[in-house]
């Protein structure tokens, strides 16, 4: 579904893409929690998780992606769905993210 059936999704993307991927896909994640569950996670109370990486360079490397103001991917903006769709020229890529986090986190928002 999506792309994401295969676990392949973000296969065969620049480092940098697979990276903004995640970090979307976690912001997607904190917005969903907030806007559906009521429950504050990410920028609404200090939180900035992002998901376990096999090499620690490659994590310093999105950690610094995610706070760099400059990029798109700012784990410290809001970020909604028609933000997504307009980013990406996607209408579908939150619901991809959204399939993504779930498959990161193991469980769905909420």
């Amino acid at each position: 579904m999506f792309g994401l059936s295969n676990d392949d999704f973000l296969h065969n993307r620049p480092e940098r893409e697979v990276f903004n991927l995640l970090i979307d896909s976690f912001r997607m994640r904190v917005e969903d929690e907030y806007v559906y569950g009521g429950n504050t996670i990410g920028i609404y109370n200090g939180d900035n998780t992002i998901p376990l990486f096999r090499n620690p360079v490659e994590r310093r490397e999105c950690e610094r992606l995610a706070v760099d103001g400059s990029q798109w991917s700012d784990i410290n903006c809001a970020v909604e769905k028609s933000d997504i769709q307009d980013h990406y020229n996607d209408n579908l890529m939150p619901m991809k993210l959204r399939i993504l986090g779930e498959k990161i986190y193991g469980k769905g928002f909420m």
